[in-house]
């Protein structure tokens, strides 16, 4: 695939012009040298090269709209990837590594914790939570709504929304700002596990965590069960007995109501076939 984008590279060489016209974008400036923004995406976003694989390589496909509309618009291709080459970039292109030359803190605190260390539990970077060519402000509301579904994607027990598996509901996968999201019990990016005496979400630590938003919390606040649904029911009995009792309300009320309302319909249907009756017997009484 890299040989045939090299070639395509070499042979088709538009001008200024024609990359102006097929990917509309800032003034070059003084990136006009190979490795901007608007040569690659000439590349990267031109349906010649990219007609057979963006179903098997999507991450081949960049436009200079995913690029103006991130929080790195002002970036260029080169400042994460390795520099082109006779044979496109450099073997190790190590773009996904590349944060950590800006956000020092935020890489450490990655290694440190659980998704940053194979050993602790798997290698995440930067690019699987935050992307690559389309980042977006971590204080948007299209931020924390896109994060809640990257978190449940590993973390399936927080997308099953039947028994609550997410301990706040729908309004944290709605994006509310106001709403507790994943990353403010378990931290952004030194994530560790439950069993870590450092981990906010630790018995030690987990008061703590919950004062920070529920002041003055009591002890037995620590108590509430959060992640309650490792399937379709609680596993706890009181938790168990509390929703088959709510769901056992709920059929019955619907049912109750859904049952009053057929009577209802036959009364009324019987009603008029009596009133039809009295109508025909009047008419042909007069008749006679």
């Amino acid at each position: 695939m890299a040989s045939a984008i090299a070639v395509i590279w070499v042979v088709w060489t538009p001008g200024p012009g024609a990359l102006a016209q097929t990917s509309p974008g800032p003034s070059p400036g003084p990136s006009a040298s190979p490795g901007t923004t608007v040569e690659c995406v000439g590349c990267h976003a031109h349906p010649a090269v990219l007609a057979t694989t963006v179903e098997s390589h999507p991450g081949l496909l960049v436009t200079l709209d995913q690029i103006t509309k991130s929080v790195h618009s002002n970036f260029t291709c080169t400042s994460c990837h390795s520099g082109l080459t006779g044979t496109m970039h450099a073997k190790l292109d190590a773009a996904r590594d590349s944060c950590g030359g800006c956000h020092t803190q935020e890489a450490a605190m990655l290694a440190e914790g659980a998704h940053g260390d194979p050993e602790k539990g798997s290698k995440l970077t930067c690019a699987s939570c935050h992307g690559n060519h389309s980042i977006k402000d971590t204080s948007s509301e299209e931020f924390r709504i896109a994060m809640t579904e990257k978190c449940s994607t590993c973390h399936a027990q927080m997308n099953e929304r039947f028994a609550g598996g997410n301990p706040f509901g729908m309004e944290t996968h709605l994006g509310r700002m106001d709403v507790a999201t994943c990353w403010d019990c378990h931290r952004a990016h030194k994530v560790q596990y439950a069993s870590d005496p450092d981990s906010p979400v630790h018995p030690t630590n987990i008061l703590a965590t919950c004062q920070q938003c529920h002041e003055g919390a009591p002890p037995n606040f620590a108590d509430i069960q959060i992640h309650v649904a490792s399937s379709p029911l609680p596993e706890d009995q009181r938790l168990r007995a509390v929703t088959l009792y709510m769901l056992f309300l709920l059929v019955f009320t619907f049912g109750f109501f859904g049952y009053h309302t057929y009577l209802q319909i036959q009364h009324e249907r019987r009603q008029r076939a009596q009133r039809r009756q009295r109508a025909a017997g009047d008419a042909t009484g007069g008749v006679l």
